[in-house]
């Protein structure tokens, strides 16, 4: 009987010194006081959970961690308190220098995981969002890190700008949230790039933004399309090098699992591109016969004619699909010849128009909403 009592005693004992540690601040392993300063950082093991609390407010927990290729460092967090919301900023130790933290990126909410270019130590912080709150009960972090799982980084700069080849089987991944990748392209002739994706993670809409790149010129890229989700193409008039900048179309998705993205070069098929302003605007007259194509979306042409005679001008379109080509006309602002302003409504082909003899028209052709394009040439026949 006594012998029975004695294992109860023990056993209660230890139950009482596991319900104490787990009470008596909750910090694990991995997060040890003080950890406040960057230069107090606690040593973690990868893939090994550890507990921390956030206590008292304003509370925050710096640890660090050595990383031996290039990958994503992720960290995760579980069991935290309903009062409590965490955020991590990741940085670099300056041993040297005034400020001790170099920051890598900003606050965010767990989870979250840093891009590594490079092998080195690596630190993080963690407290509350708006260190008002404060818990007694520990949450559970998890820190591991990812091998390099997208063959294009690190691309997430202009000058990091990974050469594609055209037609290539190309794997890209948006990962983590506000991932951007940086592409770039060589053209020999006018034409259009084409992009089209497939296999996209769920949770992500790939989107692309076009630019020409000076390193000698403030800002250094300039935009020469803007946002477009895929499949999409852009027009290039001149020879040289293209870069492409994809991402989520939000910025707030991200996935491990890379996609497949394709990008193309398509031959010039308008015979009077490049037409997208006014001041290109070729040169037509009535009894011709255009062949034009409304390509990629969003192409707006422009033509200019002065009327042979007075009275009424037609435009007559066969040959399209997929698009509902629409025409105004326009003309020079008098107070401000760098301008135009319209000299008619929008009307879908056929088109008619009142026309002064000798007076110079602008003629723009588009598709109505400017929502759809067909590489494809259709006819326009001007009487």
């Amino acid at each position: 009987m006594k012998s029975k009592y004695i294992k109860f005693m023990k056993a209660l004992i230890g139950l009482l010194v596991l319900i104490f540690i787990s009470c008596a601040g909750g910090k694990g392993e991995g997060d040890k006081e003080p950890n406040n300063e960057i230069d107090q950082a606690n040593d973690i093991t990868l893939s090994q959970p550890f507990s921390l609390t956030i206590n008292p407010k304003e509370d925050r927990d710096w640890f660090k961690v050595n990383l031996t290729e290039q990958g994503y460092l992720r960290v995760q967090a579980s069991q935290v308190p309903e009062e409590i919301n965490l955020e991590i900023a990741f940085a670099l130790y300056q041993e040297w220098e005034g400020k001790k933290e170099k920051r890598l990126r900003g606050w965010r909410r767990l989870p979250d995981a840093l891009f590594i270019s490079e092998a080195g130590t690596y630190y993080f912080v963690i407290k509350d969002d708006y260190d008002n709150a404060s818990s007694g009960k520990p949450a559970q972090i998890k820190v591991d890190f990812l091998k390099e799982f997208d063959p294009t980084e690190p691309n997430n700069a202009p000058e990091q700008a990974k050469p594609i080849e055209f037609g290539a089987d190309l794997k890209i991944a948006v990962y983590p949230v506000l991932d951007q990748d940086w592409l770039k392209v060589k053209v020999e002739k006018q034409g259009y790039l084409t992009i089209k994706s497939k296999n996209v993670p769920e949770g992500i809409t790939p989107e692309v933004k076009y630019f020409v790149f000076d390193e000698w010129a403030d800002p250094k890229v300039k935009t020469i399309r803007d946002w477009k989700k895929l499949p999409d193409a852009c027009f290039v008039s001149e020879v040289g090098e293209y870069f492409i900048l994809a991402h989520d179309n939000h910025d707030n998705g991200a996935s491990e699992t890379p996609y497949d993205l394709k990008i193309e070069f398509l031959d010039e098929m308008d015979q009077y591109e490049p037409n997208d302003d006014f001041k290109k605007a070729k040169a037509i007259k009535q009894g011709d016969t255009l062949n034009l194509a409304i390509f990629p979306t969003g192409d707006q042409d422009y033509y200019k004619i002065k009327p042979s005679k007075a009275g009424k001008i037609k435009f007559l379109a066969k040959g399209f699909s997929d698009i509902v080509p629409e025409i105004r006309l326009y003309v020079l602002d008098t107070k401000d010849p760098s301008k135009l302003k319209h000299s008619s409504d929008w009307k879908k082909c056929p088109a008619e128009f009142d026309v002064e003899l000798g007076k110079e028209y602008f003629v723009l052709i588009h598709d109505d909403y400017d929502d759809a394009s067909s590489p494809k040439p259709f006819e326009i026949k001007v009487e």
